[in-house]
């Protein structure tokens, strides 16, 4: 991975930004990022972003003729998205006055409503991306939920004729193919040929390839949670960036510690047994060729 940390916040783009204006997932933005082939920065907040000056080099094309998406105006998403629930009030005092009445997923302490303003505002901003996390490790987890292709095979000048045999991952903007060739194997990404990224690059990248299909399979599987789990730092940061800077008076250390704790559950084997025991906490009270992707 190769992150240059002088690089002015003004002269990057967050990962979302990047992967919109590129025409391609955050996750494979992220899998490249790991990789090494994609150059990233991280801006004061923890968040990563990506150079415009990378960004040109991917897409061959000046900055200002790709279509990065504008700042977004702050929205709220409705609790029940969020998560958030609402408690009979009672209970403790908070300082102040306020009654500790709300509760989030992967996290047992209560909050205040003032506390919630938080929580709501830095969850709202991420809520899209970790929905699509949730997404992407459900497929991961259950293949047979995957769209699969329509493609038979990924034929080009690059790459040449490759098999297309089942679907390992579909991303919206891409999908990851398992394809074979006589004897070898790869897990080839697909990319929708009218982007930016798709036109400098081509419209497929092998990502791995093996000799057996198994052991190629399960190489991926891993690869992909490494990145899942670079996705939910991310998110975290952004989450961060927003508590700190305008929630510093209502307990940030412990809303960003729900945060946090909610993000690591959502790409964490331990989701299923922490979600068990918090129902039974509120019912007592009435979780070869490799673009590497370590972290």
């Amino acid at each position: 991975m190769q992150i240059k940390d002088d690089v002015p916040e003004s002269d990057a783009l967050t990962i979302n930004k990047s992967a919109s204006a590129l025409g391609i997932h955050e996750f494979s933005v992220l899998t490249r990022v790991q990789a090494g082939d994609i150059v990233a920065s991280r801006l004061p907040s923890g968040e990563m972003a990506i150079p415009v000056s990378e960004l040109e080099r991917l897409s061959k094309l000046s900055v200002h003729s790709l279509a990065v998406p504008p700042d977004q105006p702050e929205r709220i998403l409705p609790d029940a998205r969020l998560g958030i629930s609402r408690e009979s009030r009672g209970g403790l005092k908070a300082h102040g006055g306020e009654h500790r009445e709300y509760r989030v997923p992967g996290d047992f302490s209560r909050f205040t409503e003032s506390e919630m303003k938080g929580y709501r505002a830095a969850f709202s901003a991420i809520a899209e991306e970790f929905e699509s996390l949730g997404e992407l490790k459900k497929q991961l987890e259950k293949p047979a939920t995957v769209v699969p292709t329509t493609e038979k095979e990924i034929c080009t000048s690059k790459l040449g004729v490759w098999q297309v045999r089942s679907t390992l991952l579909s991303l919206g903007q891409s999908d990851i193919l398992l394809c074979q060739r006589q004897n070898d194997f790869a897990a080839i990404e697909r990319f929708n040929g009218n982007t930016p990224y798709a036109k400098a690059n081509g419209v497929a990248e092998i990502l791995l390839e093996r000799n057996d299909p198994k052991e190629l399979v399960a190489a991926f599987d891993a690869n992909a949670r490494h990145t899942l789990a670079f996705m939910a730092s991310n998110q975290t940061a952004t989450a961060q960036r927003i508590i700190w800077g305008q929630f510093q008076e209502h307990r940030p250390a412990q809303l960003m510690e729900a945060i946090s704790e909610r993000c690591r559950l959502a790409v964490s084997d331990e989701e299923t047994i922490s979600q068990t025991q918090s129902v039974t906490h509120s019912h007592s009270n009435k979780q070869g060729h490799n673009r590497g992707m370590s972290i």
